[in-house]
């Protein structure tokens, strides 16, 4: 057997963890060598599908929010909107005032 071969210095296809050389191979898709980061990569994702569904929820929020303020203005003024919401009087103003 001759001498091993040094690792690539450019990166490519590199362990980035232990500098050891490692190919993937054709087709692989995303697939990730080390188990750290395909974890980070799951968490990531649900970070995203998180961050979707948190904007819609508060699209959602904000809509109900203006409707009721829309039907009956005294009966849901900012501090009874926070109050039955559960949020603060700021929040309640800063939807209504954006909407105009």
């Amino acid at each position: 057997m001759g001498p091993e071969r040094p690792a690539r210095q450019d990166g490519a296809g590199a362990d980035p963890l232990t500098g050891v050389g490692r190919r993937r191979r054709a087709g692989s898709g995303s697939g990730t060598a080390d188990a750290r980061a395909a974890r980070a990569r799951e968490l990531h994702r649900k970070a995203a599908e998180a961050d979707a569904l948190a904007a819609r929820s508060r699209a959602e929020r904000d809509r109900l929010m203006l409707q009721l303020r829309a039907e009956d203005p005294r009966r849901w003024s900012y501090s009874a909107l926070a109050q039955a919401i559960g949020c603060s009087r700021e929040l309640v103003a800063l939807v209504v005032r954006r909407q105009r």
